[in-house]
């Protein structure tokens, strides 16, 4: 455990004092377990200050995350709020939660959801909202029998406190409506050749400068060569319906090669190659290796923060492994 977490663990432990349930304006108190309860909370609930649920002692996810939110904020550590929502036309089941981060890894921050109590870590933001989003999509559907797309997740700023349920749901939807990527691999077809073709001269002249012409027409005639024959190896990366790259990963004896990932500048920085090369780590037993430019600073942190380490050199490249 770092530093960082070691603080996000203290703080969290200060969370242990909170009951979940409400307070009402004549400091009524009403636990989770009390007949009744939604109702009541419709008509009585306000969103309590930090210093008064510290003295209350008792709050749901809204106020919760509100004391998460001071507690952070006292150790001068940045964090985002979220409120998430299924628009099932009758119950509107919600949770709200807090996401925090150093320089390496996504922190999800849970108190009041008893079940996932705790600090989640996560590669990136993405990820964890990924996560949650389907935990919570679970818990609907065995509580509610709810099972539809229409879970939203909004980024939310800091509530005016005091304000009643009605006027917090409207708050958070005023926030930032967050896009998630989930990504699919489908295999590639001839009709794929041009376009990965253009993927694999992209990487190549990206990252291999100065370049002679003879070593320029080299490379046009190896890829133009080799493509076609591989192209049943590929995997086109696919997002909402969109082909947004392609990976090759070739099993050989007894390891796997990832030849390639190639993701497209627009789609960069959302998580998938991450997230790709999780899946990939995760639901293998064998070794993985790979070569990467040595200009590709980005690529070689990320890999080796997944646990690859460099075996090899070129003078432009570094050969690395993945040993399970």
């Amino acid at each position: 455990m770092n530093t960082f977490e070691k603080q996000l663990k203290l703080i969290m432990d200060k969370m242990n004092d909170i009951e979940y349930g409400f307070v009402d304006n004549n400091e009524n108190f009403y636990p989770d377990s009390e007949e009744n309860w939604d109702n009541s909370f419709q008509m009585k609930y306000f969103l309590q200050p930090p210093e008064t649920l510290i003295k209350t002692k008792y709050g749901v996810c809204w106020d919760q995350v509100e004391l998460e939110r001071y507690y952070l904020q006292l150790n001068n550590i940045k964090c985002n709020s979220y409120f998430i929502i299924n628009y099932d036309g009758k119950i509107f089941p919600t949770h709200t939660f807090i996401i925090t981060s150093n320089e390496k890894n996504y922190y999800w921050l849970e108190h009041s959801w008893e079940s996932h109590r705790g600090i989640h870590k996560y590669n990136n933001l993405n990820e964890a909202l990924l996560c949650i989003k389907d935990k919570f999509n679970e818990m609907i559907k065995n509580k509610y029998n709810i099972d539809n797309n229409e879970t939203i997740i909004y980024e939310y700023k800091k509530p005016n406190y005091n304000i009643n349920a009605q006027d917090f749901f409207t708050h958070c939807e005023t926030g930032i409506k967050i896009e998630l990527v989930k990504y699919e691999l489908e295999n590639a077809s001839i009709n794929d050749v041009k376009r990965i073709k253009q993927y694999k001269l992209n990487t190549i002249f990206e990252y291999a400068k100065d370049l002679e012409e003879n070593e320029i027409r080299k490379i046009h005639n190896y890829v133009n060569a080799t493509i076609p024959n591989q192209i049943y190896e590929y995997k086109n990366i696919v997002l909402n319906d969109n082909i947004v790259g392609s990976v090759l990963l070739i099993e050989k004896e007894d390891y796997l090669l990832l030849d390639e990932i190639y993701i497209e500048e627009k789609y960069r920085n959302k998580g998938i190659g991450t997230s790709i090369l999780k899946d990939i780590v995760s639901n293998t037993t064998n070794n993985i290796y790979l070569w990467v430019y040595k200009a590709n600073i980005k690529a070689i942190k990320l890999y080796n923060k997944l646990g690859f380490r460099i075996k090899d050199e070129t003078d432009n490249r570094y050969y690395m492994e993945y040993l399970k």
